[in-house]
This record gives structure tokens, C-alpha cells and sequence, in this order.
């Protein structure tokens, strides 16, 4: 029976074993490749459907994060001469500011003391509890929202000593000036998490797609010999 294969790495879909589409075909297996390139196809266009509600489900992700998932497109499609399909997504910022957190705004100057919270919280499942970032009291701050230039609100924090464990420069305020960006899962990490999930059905539906092409084609068959 045919299978599919994902390569996490590239994002590709391909066919393993085409056998009984051929022996189903009989005279006409030279047709195989034609009518395995519409299956392909189908399934790949199926498999981004199912990986992205798979997501969904599984990360707590707020609004900006369910629009990158949404990004899942195909990139390259399966042809006669080459039986495989490519997703492709934009690289999201593995951002925590891309998961559920409370607050949802980022706070400046005097509304840092007046309607800040002690800390901002946040999960990455949604099996998980939301927790709050408190950083280690030592070398690592707290996180806290900032907004960027772009838009984008994102969740940081500053970062007190370097790789080497030496301390940070400090301004003559003796602020850190270092903030770094905290870290979550990425769009395509997410995407390669699940896959394993959604395989049983993805290979079932690529052999529905199959043995349909497979009818379609002795069907055109027929009918032109009439």
C-alpha cells in the first residue's frame, strides 16, 4: 500500500510505493505517474489543512500566532517527472510574544508602576498552566512586553551577564542595555511537532486520491474506446 513520507527538514511530501496503482492500471501503468501527480497534490494541499487545525489544537497560540500557522502554502507542486510536494512557510520568529499572555499590552514610563502586574505570564500548550516569567533573580530579568517599530509586540528580557558569564555593560543609569528576545517554539517546529498526528490520516487520504485517479483514468479509457 502506499504511504507518505514527510521530510521535516524541507517540508516534502512524497509517495513511498506505487505498485498497486500499477497493477490496478494493468496496460495502462504507464499512466501511474499522471494519476499519482493529482493525488499528490491533493494530499498535500489536505495535509497543510490538517497540520494547521493540528497546531491549533495543540499550541496555545493568540491571534498573530494563528496567522503564521495559516502561512503553510505550497510551494511546489508534484509533476509527472518528479512524484513530490513541497510546503513552505515563512520563518516566524520564535517569539513567546506569539503564544497566550496577560497581560496583552506592553506597558511604558509611568503605567510600568501604576498597571503593570508584578509579571506578565504566558504558556506555549495549551495543556499548561499559563506561568509567570520571573526570571532568575540574577542574571536573567523578567519578561516583559515591548512594542517594536513594526508593530510587532514582543515578549523580552534583558540578559545580565554574556555567554561567558561575564556582566553586561551597564548605562551610567545602570540599566542593562542587552534585551533578548524569549524564545518558543517556531512556525516550522510546530508544523514538524504534529506531523506525526496527522500522518495516519494524510496516508489514507492519499490513497483514497490514488484509487480514484486510478478509476478516472481507465474510465477515460473506456470511453474512448467507446
Amino acid at each position: 500500500m502506499s504511504r507518505v513520507t514527510y521530510d521535516a527538514g524541507t517540508m516534502t511530501i512524497t509517495v513511498d510505493g506505487l505498485e498497486d496503482v500499477e497493477r490496478a492500471l494493468g496496460d495502462l501503468k504507464k499512466k501511474t505517474p499522471a494519476a499519482a501527480k493529482v493525488a499528490i497534490n491533493a494530499t498535500a494541499r489536505q495535509a497543510r489543512k490538517l497540520m494547521v487545525a493540528q497546531a491549533k489544537a495543540r499550541y496555545a497560540v493568540n491571534a498573530a500566532g494563528r496567522r503564521h500557522l495559516k502561512d503553510l502554502v505550497q510551494r511546489k507542486k508534484a509533476t509527472n517527472t518528479s512524484l513530490s510536494a513541497e510546503l513552505h512557510i515563512e520563518k516566524m520568529r520564535n517569539d513567546l510574544g506569539y503564544f497566550q499572555h496577560r497581560p496583552t499590552e506592553s506597558f511604558k514610563g509611568r503605567d510600568v508602576l501604576r498597571r503593570a502586574p508584578a509579571h506578565v505570564k504566558a504558556r506555549v500548550l495549551k495543556s499548561s498552566t499559563m506561568t509567570a516569567l520571573t526570571g532568575d533573580g540574577a542574571n536573567l530579568s523578567k519578561g516583559f512586553l515591548v512594542e517594536f517599530k513594526s508593530g510587532h509586540v514582543g515578549m523580552v528580557q534583558r540578559h545580565t551577564v554574556t555567554e561567558r558569564g561575564r556582566p553586561r555593560w551597564r548605562n551610567k543609569d545602570g540599566k542593562v542595555e542587552k534585551l533578548v528576545t524569549m524564545g518558543s517554539p517556531s512556525a516550522t517546529a510546530m508544523h514538524s511537532t504534529v506531523w506525526p498526528y496527522v500522518e495516519p490520516e494524510v496516508t489514507e487520504y492519499l490513497y483514497d486520491r490514488l484509487m480514484e485517479q486510478t478509476e478516472r483514468v481507465i474510465a477515460r479509457a473506456k470511453a474512448r474506446k467507446g
